[in-house]
């Protein structure tokens, strides 16, 4: 569902750089750090840093509106481990140093249902490439997603990946310790729509 824009967010983006990443902030971060790309509203983000303290968790997410979403939680919550970045990471991941991410997450991303579009879907081979050179040395693609579509077709794409395939379900339910849930699993789950799950790992 397109999130309808909020003219509230554009400046307040500008007004709370203190929650931001730039770019070159990122790509000169020299501590570990787990990234979510597609953060949506950001409940996922300031969750799992509350929850771990002891991680940094740093978000991308292309929507403003969602981004100022987001943002007013990171400020609010005042949270010292996790920034938000607003861009489009498909322009910033060509960039980042190999063997230099935790683990990266894939929360309900759009699933471009339509074929011609399938090379742009976040698991499509291009990208698995990039995760797997940017992840380090057990490094985890973790992926939640409700189109069960998209589930197959990420699980087809891994013959020609050379991540390990650590784990996978279609009716997520025994609630692994490192995850929290997004406003759209929450949504979906109340509505009794299965959550399928995939874990990757390099």
């Amino acid at each position: 569902m397109r999130t309808k824009f909020k003219a509230w967010t554009v400046p307040y983006i500008e007004e709370h750089k203190e929650v931001m990443f730039e770019e070159e902030q990122l790509l000169n971060f020299d501590k570990p750090y787990y990234l979510e790309i597609g953060s949506g509203k950001g409940q996922f983000l300031v969750d799992m840093a509350k929850k771990f303290p002891d991680k940094f968790f740093v978000g991308i997410e292309r929507n403003v509106t969602c981004c100022g979403f987001t943002a007013k939680k990171l400020v609010e919550e005042q949270l010292p481990n996790a920034r938000l970045m607003f861009l489009n990471a498909e322009f910033l991941m060509d960039k980042i140093a190999d063997n230099s991410i935790e683990a990266i997450f894939l929360n309900f991303s759009d699933p471009w249902p339509k074929k011609k579009h399938h090379k742009r879907r976040l698991t499509a081979d291009s990208y698995l490439k990039n995760y797997y050179r940017v992840l380090k040395k057990g490094g985890r693609l973790i992926i939640k997603t409700d189109n069960v579509d998209l589930f197959t077709f990420t699980l087809e794409n891994l013959e020609n990946s050379d991540f390990k395939l650590v784990f996978k379900t279609d009716d997520y339910q025994d609630y692994d310790p490192f995850d929290t849930m997004t406003e759209y699993e929450k949504s979906f789950r109340d509505e009794g729509v299965p959550i399928h799950r995939i874990i990757l790992e390099k």
